[in-house]
C-alpha cells in the first residue's frame, strides 16, 4: 500500500497535477487521494482505474499499478499472524517504521517497544492481561509480534539511524523483578555503547519541557523516509489510540520562503520532539552513566 501510494503521487506529479485536479478528474474527494498516497487506505480498483484514465499512463505504467494494487490488498506481515493481538491504532506505524532511514522516538512511562528484552516486554504485556491469561497462546503471540517487529526494523539489511529519547523514571519504574530490570538495562546499556546506528538519551526530570497530549500521554515518533519516499511522518501517541501527521505538501513558492507561513500540526509536533531533544534531555554520554547506576541498582 505504501509503495502504491509512493508510485500515485510520482506519476502524477510528473505531469504537473495536483491532487486536488486528480480527484476532480476521477470523481473521488481530494482527502480520498491524499490517503492513497499517504498510505492511510487501500483504493477501491475503480480508482485505480479511474487514475490510470486520468493519466493517461503507458501500458507497463497500468499495469505497474495495477500490480501494486493487487499487492496492497494483501494482508500486512502482522495481519497474517497476529491480526488479534495488534492493536487498530498501531498497524500505520508497523508498516512504516521498517521503511524509514531515520527513526526518532521518545517515551514517557516505558523503554521503548523496539528495545524491549522478552522478559521486559513479558512483564509489561501482562498487567493487561487476567492471570489466568499469563500463560495463555495470545500472551505468546503478543511477545512474538514485540520481536517480529524489533527484528524487521533493527536488524534489516540497512536498519534506520535511531535516536531513542526515554523519560529518566524509565530507569526507575520497575515493571518486574530485579532480574528482569537489570537484564533490560544492560541490554539498553549494550546498544548505547556498541550498536553504530543507535542513540540512546534520558530526559532529565529537572528539565522543564513543552506540556502537550505527546509529552505528557504515551509518546511520540518521527520517522523520515528521504528523498523520494514517502511524505515524513509524526506518530503520537495516546491512550488507546494514535494520530498520524504527515509533513503537508507545499507549492513551490511555499516551499522558497525561509520558514512555513502557518503552522500545522505535524511541524507543532515536530518542534516538540526537537526541543525535548535539544533542552531537555542528557548526553549520550551522561545516558550511559545513568545506565551503569541503573545496572548497579537492581544488582
Amino acid at each position: 500500500m505504501i509503495m502504491l501510494g509512493l508510485t500515485v503521487s510520482d506519476l502524477r506529479e510528473s505531469v504537473g497535477m495536483t491532487q486536488k485536479e486528480l480527484a476532480q478528474g476521477t470523481h473521488v474527494s481530494n482527502s480520498t487521494i491524499s490517503r492513497i498516497e499517504k498510505a492511510e487506505m487501500p483504493p477501491e480498483p475503480r480508482t485505480v482505474e479511474a487514475v490510470i484514465k486520468h493519466l493517461e499512463l503507458s501500458v507497463p505504467e497500468s499495469d505497474e499499478l495495477r500490480m501494486l494494487l493487487s499487492r496492497a490488498l494483501e494482508p500486512e506481515w502482522f495481519q497474517q499472524q497476529f491480526s488479534d493481538v495488534t492493536p487498530k491504532y498501531l498497524r500505520r506505524l508497523l508498516g512504516l517504521e521498517s521503511m524509514a532511514i531515520f527513526l526518532t522516538t521518545y517515551d514517557v512511562r516505558l523503554v521503548a517497544g523496539l528495545l524491549q528484552t522478552q522478559a521486559y516486554a513479558g512483564c509489561v504485556l501482562r498487567t493487561g492481561l487476567h492471570i489466568a491469561e499469563w500463560d495463555s497462546p495470545e500472551m505468546a503471540r503478543r511477545l512474538a509480534l514485540r520481536s517480529e517487529r524489533q527484528g524487521r526494523v533493527l536488524d534489516q539489511a540497512e536498519p534506520p539511524r535511531c535516536i531513542f529519547l526515554m523519560d529518566e523514571s524509565v530507569l526507575y519504574r520497575r515493571v518486574g523483578p530485579n532480574d528482569v530490570m537489570r537484564e533490560q538495562m544492560e541490554h539498553l546499556l549494550q546498544i548505547a555503547r556498541c550498536h553504530p546506528l543507535i542513540t540512546i538519551r534520558f530526559v532529565l526530570l529537572d528539565r522543564m519541557i513543552a506540556g502537550n497530549e505527546a509529552s505528557m500521554a504515551g509518546g511520540m515518533a518521527h520517522l523520515q523516509f528521504g528523498f523520494g519516499g514517502l511524505p515524513d511522518c509524526v506518530y503520537v501517541e495516546g491512550y488507546s489510540k494514535a494520530d498520524y501527521h504527515h509533513a503537508p505538501e507545499s507549492s513551490p513558492e511555499e516551499r522558497r520562503k525561509p520558514w512555513p507561513t502557518k503552522e500545522n500540526d505535524f511541524e507543532r509536533h515536530l518542534q516538540l520532539l526537537l526541543r525535548i531533544a535539544g533542552e531537555a534531555c542528557a548526553s549520550p554520554a551522561e545516558s550511559r552513566r545513568m545506565l551503569e547506576d541503573a545496572v548497579a541498582r537492581f544488582s
